[in-house]
């Protein structure tokens, strides 16, 4: 018996599912994102109320002080330069920026991975070849009067010369000096912490301000000794004086004062009050040991009539070259490591949406770096200044979190956090904006 109705459907084929997409093309700047910071250590996201430095008083701080540095640095020209005259002077700073290039080009290799910006680098130069040497001029011969016996100071014979000599070389050159030239960190740690954000930085702010000084006080010595070649009718004093502080001794300021910074950039890192007493006065006592050891070498290093120069190269291959290839290791470690923060920081946005992989790997990376400004570059100039700045801001946010990781959050260290990632947004949008066809393909 057969039966009557609709024959049934054939059944449909299952429809394939699509392809899942991938994370990197989901990623868009307006994606919902999780709060980056850490839960439990920088508190929780409710609205903070916010006290900005107002900009006036920002505008005044800063031109107060670079007016301040000019015109210390005219004051020390015309007391100190000016003398020597015009031709001595010509010849003395044209030396003189021999051994301050090279301090540049290694500040340069140390600052280009994570740039400070140039108003506070240049502050950090000027006091050194201004203030400091200003400062020391004030405050030296009061203390080597100091720390003299009375009766050297009345009828000094010849060796009270030598002991004042010893006094003003050892003990009152390498105190005065880093002091003052210390004194230069402290004033832009207490106006603006943020730019000391960790050990490399602290080093790049005190290498400046030793380089500095040092440009300075080479011209005042060139000066000299091309007075003394031109009195003796011999250019070999001047040449000999070159090479010691010009060729020989470029660094010595710097790795002085590189000390110092490195103690307060530390303890800036760790946001903590004891460190930067504890490691800032160690730093700077560890300076001023090198420095009176450097100084103090004229002292007791034997000198051969037949060659004089013998005893100072055997010095200064056995204890000074050792102690610059270790502090130039530290700071080579200094560099690495915060290539490797960058990397553990930006990856922690990257989790919460704010950067894909490729452009964590593209931010750590300086040929990377290079290799996108120069695309942005194609579609003109606004699209690279904002490449730019889209980087300096990662860098920023990066190196921020991990200051405020080590240390305790604020309602400032939130306020940037904030202000920085609006900016990384508006950047995005711009060079988006900017970049994309119009007409897709």
């Amino acid at each position: 018996m057969s039966t009557t109705g609709t024959p049934p459907r054939p059944a449909r084929a299952p429809q394939a599912s699509p392809a899942p997409r991938r994370a990197a093309d989901e990623y868009r700047y307006d994606v919902k994102r999780t709060d980056p910071r850490a839960p439990g250590r920088l508190g929780e996201a409710r609205p903070t109320r916010f006290t900005r430095r107002p900009p006036w008083l920002q505008w005044l701080f800063w031109g107060g002080l670079i007016l301040t540095l000019l015109g210390v640095s005219l004051l020390v020209y015309f007391l100190f330069i000016v003398p020597m005259g015009v031709g001595t002077s010509l010849v003395a700073f044209t030396a003189a920026l021999v051994p301050v290039a090279i301090v540049f080009g290694a500040i340069w290799w140390l600052d280009r991975y994570t740039p400070q910006p140039m108003l506070t680098l240049a502050y950090a130069f000027f006091w050194g070849a201004a203030a400091s040497v200003g400062l020391t001029m004030l405050l030296g011969g009061w203390f080597t009067s100091w720390i003299t016996p009375d009766a050297l100071l009345e009828d000094p014979d010849e060796i009270g010369q030598v002991i004042n000599s010893f006094l003003g070389a050892v003990i009152q050159a390498p105190v005065i000096e880093e002091l003052t030239k210390s004194l230069g960190l402290v004033a832009l740690l207490c106006w603006g912490r943020r730019f000391i954000g960790g050990p490399l930085d602290g080093v790049v702010y005190a290498a400046l301000i030793g380089g500095g000084f040092a440009f300075t006080e080479n011209i005042l010595y060139f000066g000299n000794s091309f007075h003394q070649a031109q009195a003796a009718g011999e250019v070999d004093v001047f040449w000999q004086t070159f090479f010691l502080r010009g060729i020989l001794s470029p660094f010595a300021h710097v790795s002085f004062t590189a000390l110092c910074g490195l103690g307060l950039g530390i303890a800036a890192e760790r946001r903590s009050l004891m460190l930067y007493f504890g490691l800032g006065i160690g730093g700077l006592s560890l300076g001023m040991v090198l420095h009176a050891l450097w100084n103090g070498s004229t002292f007791f290093i034997p000198v051969d009539e037949n060659s004089p120069m013998a005893g100072f190269f055997r010095y200064y291959l056995t204890v000074q070259v050792p102690i610059f290839v270790i502090l130039a290791a530290i700071v080579v470690f200094l560099r690495l490591r915060e290539k490797r923060i960058l990397r553990r920081r930006l990856s922690d946005y990257g989790r919460a949406g704010w950067f894909s992989p490729d452009e964590v790997e593209m931010l750590v990376s300086m040929r990377k770096r290079g290799r996108a400004v120069r695309w942005a570059g194609r579609h003109g100039a606004v699209s690279r200044i904002a490449m730019r700045d889209f980087i300096r801001a990662a860098i920023d946010l990066g190196l921020e979190r991990h200051s405020v990781l080590h240390g305790r959050a604020t309602t400032k260290t939130r306020r940037r956090e904030r202000d920085t990632l609006g900016r990384l947004t508006a950047d995005r949008r711009l060079i988006g904006a900017l970049t994309a066809p119009v007409v897709r393909s």
